[in-house]
């Protein structure tokens, strides 16, 4: 009776559809085609269901992550953040007869409610999204089917939900490595753990034996090979056990460059400690990062580290409500105690893409944007493997301001100080959240992959292995006060001393190369606070948990 009523109640308001996404951005590469859709064809689709008390949340948020905080790492518990942003029961309500009466399947609930995950057909899809579906073809061949003119509801869903995604989006396009630079790869680089360790003063921290997860979240069809991983820890990192505790996600054993770096570093420099591995094959990256949210947030045992190597700087990528999203996912996140490293992206001040021209436009990378993680950019040394470093040569390490985020709080004096002293572009930018937050060593990074050493460049050799320094500074953090970091930069930020300030370089590289932002004393859209000095970390992180422990 009830999905009866919810019909009607659709169909009267018909006329009154509410967009939830836009149009989708058509990536460099791909062109639709006249060649049918199945109408029988199966999607995992993903539901956002509207959270409840978001003002709640964001002053909880706040005091958990400031180390000024008298509640500085008090964290609720997995039960209390639940009972704050459960979902309404008449958005529930609405949402999963809108489901039902659609014949769409329910696969699982998010604990909390905020996510509901389902399998529809694509005929199913386009009822419900008014909209129709469309074959793709990538220059590689690649085909997709793809539901691209937009998401629109009825009024009464749209008000109940934040996204509907799964069927619309595109991959990431890849990185096309010719045969002969293949070749030239065939050698491995000049950093390695122990490289890494030494130039940034890292020290062992005592085990507590308490739970201290880390993870990396792997996209693309990227996968982690657990041959290469022993191989990698064996060969750089000696007695160490490099094996991967948890898939969530599917896993096929077959190697990625991508996956291989995340999990040969974040583990190697972070004394191996228990690591997780989130897997998204699907290739529609910005539904997946939607996935990936509610995975991570769906257990009450999580990791407390993780490093995602992904994104991409063209100009709404991702839907709006898809970026509002994730963000609020990785708040939701950070008051539950975990830390989320994003790569700030290897495509420079952003004018020109691998997704795309920007038409004049400079952009920084998303995820990376988001206020509510850590974003990691790129560094290389002047000359040799000791001494100065500067902004990245060998590409152009992503930086810059953000169009769908103010500048937070914890960064405002440190951008309006750059701003005030740096250069400007002569191309058009935002005024937003400034990217990256730290830097590290990103190019000639030795990698194991396929069974054969290799070197490695990229903002996504930053991400992780700054990752596994979280996971060091959290276990130290543990000790203390038995909590962990949680969101760091507001403790980043008050604390620049931890970091060597870069002052050298630009991210104005490569297709960039004629307007971007350079390096220069203090924070900076090129590198950030700049790189790490783990000892003086250590200390910080060992006083500031001590403290909060006293509260």
């Amino acid at each position: 009776m009830r999905s009866a009523v919810f019909m009607a109640l659709v169909a009267a308001s018909a006329g009154s559809l509410v967009q939830v996404h836009e149009p989708s951005m058509i990536p460099n590469g791909w062109r639709a085609t006249s060649e049918k859709v199945s109408a029988e064809g199966r999607f995992p689709v993903t539901v956002g269901v509207k959270r409840s008390n978001k003002a709640a949340l964001d002053r909880i948020f706040e005091e958990v992550s400031n180390p000024q905080s008298e509640n500085y790492l008090q964290y609720p518990s997995y039960e209390e953040i639940g009972d704050i942003v459960r979902p309404s029961a008449e958005h529930t309500r609405i949402v999963k007869e809108w489901l039902s009466s659609n014949g769409v399947e329910v696969t699982r609930v998010h604990p909390h409610g905020d996510y509901i995950h389902a399998e529809a057909t694509v005929a199913q899809l386009q009822k419900m999204a008014n909209g129709e579906f469309v074959t793709y073809e990538h220059t590689s061949g690649a085909k997709i089917w793809r539901l691209t003119s937009g998401v629109r509801v009825a009024a009464e869903v749209a008000a109940a939900i934040d996204t509907f995604a799964g069927f619309h989006g595109f991959p990431l396009n890849p990185i096309v490595v010719d045969k002969k630079l293949k070749e030239k790869l065939q050698a491995a680089g000049k950093v390695d753990p122990a490289v890494f360790r030494k130039t940034y003063n890292v020290t062992a921290v005592p085990k507590t034996g308490k739970q201290n997860i880390q993870a990396i979240a792997q996209f693309q069809g990227q996968y982690v090979d657990d041959k290469d991983l022993a191989e990698f820890c064996t060969k750089y990192d000696a007695g160490s056990d490099c094996k991967i505790s948890k898939y969530i996600g599917k896993n096929e054993q077959q190697p990625g460059i991508e996956s291989m770096l995340d999990t040969e570093y974040i583990m190697s420099l972070s004394n191996t400690a228990e690591t997780w591995v989130y897997s998204y094959p699907n290739f529609d990256f910005c539904a997946d990062l939607g996935t990936f949210g509610s995975d991570v947030t769906g257990e009450s045992t999580f990791p407390y580290s993780i490093s995602i190597s992904y994104g991409s700087q063209k100009i709404d990528y991702c839907s709006k409500t898809i970026t509002t999203r994730l963000s609020d996912d990785i708040q939701k996140m950070g008051t539950m105690g975990i830390t989320v490293m994003i790569s700030s992206g290897d495509d420079g001040s952003g004018g020109e893409t691998r997704q795309g021209s920007n038409g004049g436009k400079l952009s920084p990378s998303f995820p990376a944007s988001i206020p509510t993680c850590v974003a990691v950019g790129s560094t290389y040394w002047l000359e040799g493997t000791t001494g100065e470093q500067q902004a990245t040569t060998q590409f152009g390490s992503g930086g810059g301001f953000s169009y769908d985020f103010p500048v937070p709080s914890y960064q405002g004096q440190q951008v309006q100080s750059y701003m005030s002293n740096v250069k400007k572009p002569n191309s058009q930018y935002a005024t937003g959240r400034g990217t990256p937050d730290v830097s590290t060593l990103g190019e000639s990074f030795t990698v194991v992959e396929g069974g054969s050493a290799i070197a490695v460049g990229g903002t996504s050799c930053s991400s992780p292995s700054f990752a596994g320094l979280v996971t060091l500074l959290n276990e130290a953090c543990i000790a203390e006060s038995g909590k962990t970091l949680g969101f760091a930069n507001p403790l980043f930020y008050q604390n620049p001393q931890m970091f060597t300030d870069i002052v050298k370089g630009t991210n104005a590289i490569g297709e960039n190369r004629a307007a971007g932002w350079e390096a220069i004393k203090g924070w900076d859209a090129s590198t950030g606070l700049g790189t790490p000095n783990f000892g003086l970390m250590l200390g910080v992180v060992k006083n500031a948990c001590k403290n909060a422990a006293r509260k």
